[in-house]
């Protein structure tokens, strides 16, 4: 790791670790004020986070794009995007980051644990097909982690809402309706990048290896993750999951996603696909 992208890599991660605390305290403590202060955090936070992939690329000369460590930096990144452009479209959906904040500090913390260490781009990844894969792959997953945060809050706002005296903090959220609907669109758009993620991966692994798909690993816990989400939008539409089953849903299909991306590599090590760690 570049001295300054440790330097912007702890600047990013304190400032996202700090902000999930307070996002934590205005819940729990009932003080619905402190979060535009804390989207602010958040923002400084994204500016060191962009600043350390820069220095990243300045020191190895391509983006983050392979490993363990330079997976959870970017990936990190994009999910934070989101919830900046939606909170900046959207002041209710500010408080989204109560969800997502804290899945960014705990990706970020593992990826360095694992090689942050500088390394040059294997020949196999030099491909205009790894920018088209990745990047939609990204799309999807920050779309995934957005639908897991409105489910988040969609269920802590219900309960709110059961309540004698409601949390006065969740007024800073949409209707349950609106929450509701902002899942499934959430899914939708995470379903359709993700469709063409691994379409992308797919003509990838033809000049590759030969075939289209070699059931490796990550590409199977892929399309597992792929249909769990598909399984949702035909839930929805056909049987009309809504409201609280659909939160669940999209809470819970996010650990495929998890699984796919980090978790596979923990327990295979023959895995030949371009997550794996090198």
């Amino acid at each position: 790791m570049a001295f300054w992208e440790m330097v912007f890599y702890w600047v990013a991660l304190v400032s996202y670790a700090l902000a999930a605390g307070g996002f934590i305290y205005s819940f729990v403590f009932k003080n619905p004020r402190t979060m535009n202060k804390l989207t602010l955090l958040i923002a400084a936070g994204f500016l060191g986070h962009t600043a350390a992939i820069v220095a990243r690329f300045v020191a190895t000369g391509h983006l983050p794009w392979s490993g363990h460590y330079e997976y959870a930096l970017m990936g990190g990144w994009f999910i934070i995007l989101g919830t900046l452009f939606v909170g900046w479209q959207n002041k209710l959906l500010q408080g989204l980051a109560a969800a997502t904040t804290p899945l960014v500090v705990v990706m970020m913390g593992y990826g360095y644990m694992q090689n942050p260490a500088l390394t040059p781009m294997a020949a196999s990844l030099k491909t205009i097909w790894l920018y088209i894969h990745v990047y939609f792959a990204w799309l999807s997953f920050g779309a995934y982690s957005l639908a897991m945060a409105a489910g988040v809050v969609f269920l802590l706002k219900q309960k709110s809402e059961s309540l004698a005296v409601p949390n006065p903090s969740y007024d800073r959220f949409p209707s349950l309706g609106r929450l509701d609907e902002l899942i499934f669109r959430y899914v939708v758009f995470g379903f359709i990048t993700d469709t063409i993620m691994i379409s992308a991966g797919a003509i990838w692994a033809k000049d590759l290896w030969g075939s289209y798909w070699a059931w490796d690993p990550v590409e199977t816990w892929s399309l597992i993750s792929w249909l769990t989400y598909g399984i949702t939008i035909h839930l929805r539409v056909t049987f009309g999951w809504r409201e609280k089953r659909l939160a669940w849903l999209a809470i819970a299909a996010l650990s495929t996603v998890i699984i796919c991306f980090f978790g596979v590599n923990l327990v295979v090590n023959s895995s030949l696909h371009v997550f794996q760690v090198r």
